[in-house]
């Protein structure tokens, strides 16, 4: 009998520590409030053709820009994005993904990590599948994550993120590109503390003859990025 009790309770325990363990991420922007942020990007880039290399040294640019929640309908929420370059409406659904961008695109704007809409649980992976807009061409993008770890004093969940993309590419050019990084999630107030990337993008032009595929020309550029959460508060 005390070893059947034991084993409920055993059971018990194990059942409660995975419902605890479970965690919703999910954005919550207040209306009303506004969220500012910095962010910087460092750039460094490469060429070489033949036998001649020049490269750029590094540039590191930052700019703040402000998100103001204005409201939540039909399942999203409508964000102002104001940066230095203008103001842009965005339509963000709780999970972060786009759910609409009138006007202007906006694309110097960081993204907000998209999450998956299931509960996580440390060292649980997910994916993320979105289109990305490279000028016209669409292009079918993975977002891997993982959740890595939850501060539940802070309230605080770091995840792990790697973009997969296919580049268009044919027999003499290639293209490649590559994206990790990780992000601080703030899921006791529903915002994205801080995120810091690494980008790299290649592309290769070969000269390609019988067997033989030599490198004629090859561009190589490389970003690192940080998003950082400086203040948040309601409009006066």
């Amino acid at each position: 009998m005390k070893k059947r009790y034991l084993a409920l309770l055993s059971l018990s325990l194990v059942m409660l520590a995975g419902e605890l363990g479970a965690l919703e991420l999910k954005y919550r922007f207040l209306p009303g409030s506004v969220y500012e942020y910095e962010h910087t990007v460092k750039r460094s880039s490469r060429m070489a053709a033949f036998k001649t290399t020049s490269s750029q040294p590094p540039v590191v640019d930052t700019q703040k820009f402000t998100l103001r929640a204005i409201d939540f309908q039909n399942g999203s929420h409508i964000i102002d994005v104001v940066s230095p370059t203008g103001t842009y409406r965005r339509y963000i659904k709780e999970n972060g993904a786009l759910a609409g961008a009138p006007g202007e695109t906006g694309q110097a704007i960081p993204f907000l990590l998209t999450l998956p809409t299931a509960d996580w649980k440390v060292s649980e992976r997910h994916q993320v599948q979105q289109t990305l807009m490279s000028g016209d061409i669409a292009l079918p993008a993975t977002w891997n994550l993982m959740l890595k770890s939850v501060d539940t004093e802070k309230q605080m969940a770091e995840i792990l993120f790697a973009l997969v993309v296919k580049l268009p590419e044919d027999r003499i050019r290639r293209k490649e590109f590559t994206l990790k990084g990780k992000a601080v999630f703030n899921y006791g107030r529903g915002v994205l503390q801080q995120a810091e990337w690494a980008s790299s993008y290649r592309f290769i032009f070969n000269n390609r003859e019988m067997a033989i595929n030599r490198e004629l020309w090859l561009f190589d550029h490389q970003e690192t990025g940080v998003l950082k959460l400086i203040e948040a508060g309601s409009e006066p």
